[in-house]
């Protein structure tokens, strides 16, 4: 059992997920769980491992999912001499008490399009604590010459490089390809995946007609209208330069809690 749990909790840590480790730290008396005994909760709610059962393991999941919200860690302290707590489980008039600690990936920023925009973007996010790759279909632009060491340069078509990204749920996309097509294809392309951003460089006339479209498609209402389109925040900026400070600020925002949508009548 022990050789699974760190099998997998191995695989969490190299496959960059979040998760919440709950490690049962004290016991006093008679406990369902064990000093040492870990659980591993990951943000969709699914467990490895146990800390011993029954309504304290409910509980420190559901608090182990509060935590990717609020961050950091806490300890949980349980008294199963409570019967009026613990109505439905056996009682064993103990205490325990469990540490749970949030592991947060590197957050990721993937940029399809690697164009003036595309390329500022990659640099500027490689100095601000993100795990950059930057794809495109062109070996002119996608060529690790141009890049600073850390970043991932990706040259294939964008299906088969969102596919090589391996998107994840702690992933920023954008996308600023060199057209509307390459445009519309990539974000089809990862509509429908786990990333907790996705941005498309265009202006509002072009950002009205993209969600039409998709909606038309067939695409879900909700995650159209969760595009981050027009990009950015609204500084009136007209050179890459500025719009890349744009969606900087409003990526670097959304990853400390703070979600800030474009409007050109926004007072910062």
């Amino acid at each position: 059992m022990a050789i699974e749990f760190y099998t997998e909790l191995q695989k969490a840590y190299n496959s960059n997920q979040s998760f919440v480790l709950c490690t049962v730290i004290e016991t006093i008396g008679s406990s369902p769980g064990k000093v040492g005994q870990k659980m591993i909760v990951f943000r969709n709610g699914a467990t490895v491992g146990t800390i011993g059962g029954g309504i304290n393991e409910n509980r420190a999941k559901e608090t182990a999912l509060d935590l990717f919200v609020t961050g950091g860690s806490t300890v949980l302290s349980f008294d199963m001499s409570n019967n009026d707590m613990f109505e439905g489980d056996p009682v064993c008039g103990g205490e325990s008490k469990v540490l749970l600690e949030l592991q947060n990936s590197e957050p990721r920023m993937i940029i399809f399009g690697a164009g003036h925009i595309g390329c500022l973007l990659a640099k500027v996010a490689n100095l601000s604590r993100f795990r950059v790759t930057i794809a495109d279909e062109r070996p002119e632009f996608a060529s690790e010459a141009v890049f600073p060491n850390g970043i991932e340069v990706i040259c294939k078509p964008y299906k088969e490089a969102v596919e090589t990204a391996k998107i994840d749920d702690n992933s920023y996309i954008v996308v600023a390809t060199p057209g509307h097509v390459k445009d519309r294809e990539t974000i089809e392309y990862v509509l429908n995946s786990d990333a907790v951003y996705i941005g498309l460089v265009g202006s509002g006339k072009k950002s009205a007609a993209f969600r039409a479209s998709l909606k038309e498609r067939g695409f879900d209402p909700k995650k159209v209208d969760a595009l981050y389109t027009p990009i950015g925040i609204s500084l009136g900026s007209t050179t890459p330069e500025e719009i890349v400070i744009e969606i900087m600020a409003q990526i670097v925002a959304l990853r400390n809690g703070r979600e800030i949508r474009y409007n050109p009548a926004q007072k910062l």
